[in-house]
């Protein structure tokens, strides 16, 4: 450790050193939220999509069940383009989905929905193109069994949905570690502005009010039989120079007084 000779210096250069700490840990905040943010943003964005596809292939699979029923009753044109039109709609939901993979094995789940789907609507077609030779028991028959398959390959859609959203709430857990974390540098230039203050204000209070005081103490009892004035300082700073001067001039006056005489 150097010792500084300068009060000034001393006092200057204790509170360079609190604010570089403040400014290091302000930038270390910065950045660590700023770290936090984007990944609030890829999180959001990625696990976003994935539920929002799985809601999409829930909608087109309840669509294609409405058009089977529709087809069943009699209404077969309008239940064909609904049929085709959900399982446009799935299709292009199951693509995105295997393009925005987010969690850990969330691929096999994805295979699932497509296993479990092609099950369901494979028997959809086959019920369609034989609908006619039906009677309406069979349909009926024919209708229930699909619905096993219609909630087998909801049941798989769901598992994906559910996948997701604990993935966000693993990553929300997560960006609250984060952001605690992010917010360590700033509490600890608080604490560290809080004892650099305490530390200043001792400082500044024992190496320049005291001895100011002592110094001032020592004019007020000072006679000219004593010589000198001794306040006891023994730093070897500007007030030591200034008790040391004092003393000097007093020498000097001394001197001069008695040379008059």
């Amino acid at each position: 450790v150097i010792m500084l000779k300068s009060l000034r210096a001393k006092i200057f250069s204790s509170f360079m050193l609190l604010v570089l700490m403040l400014v290091i840990a302000g930038i270390m905040s910065i950045i660590e939220f700023n770290k936090v943010g984007v990944s609030i943003k890829n999180v959001m964005d990625d696990n976003y999509k994935s539920i929002e596809q799985t809601k999409q292939m829930l909608d087109a699979l309840e669509r294609e069940d409405s058009g089977l029923l529709m087809y069943l009753m009699g209404n077969r044109e309008m239940g064909s383009q609904t049929i085709n039109t959900a399982y446009s709609a799935i299709q292009d939901a199951i693509k995105i989905a295997q393009n925005n993979i987010t969690e850990k094995d969330e691929d096999k789940y994805i295979n699932n929905i497509i296993k479990k789907y092609e099950e369901f609507h494979t028997s959809v077609k086959q019920t369609t193109d034989t609908s006619e030779q039906l009677t309406l028991e069979e349909k009926n028959e024919i209708y229930l069994q699909n619905q096993q398959l219609f909630f087998s390959a909801k049941k798989a859609i769901n598992e994906l949905m559910q996948l997701n959203q604990e993935g966000v709430y693993k990553q929300t857990n997560t960006m609250k570690e984060n952001s605690k974390r992010a917010m360590m540098p700033a509490i600890v230039s608080i604490v560290a502005a809080i004892v650099f203050a305490l530390l200043l204000n001792f400082f500044i209070s024992e190496y320049f009010i005291r001895p100011i005081n002592r110094l001032i103490d020592g004019v007020k009892s000072f006679y000219p039989e004593k010589g000198i004035i001794n306040s006891g300082i023994k730093s070897n700073d500007e007030i030591k120079r200034l008790e040391t001067e004092t003393n000097n001039l007093i020498g000097r006056l001394l001197r001069l007084k008695n040379q008059s005489k």
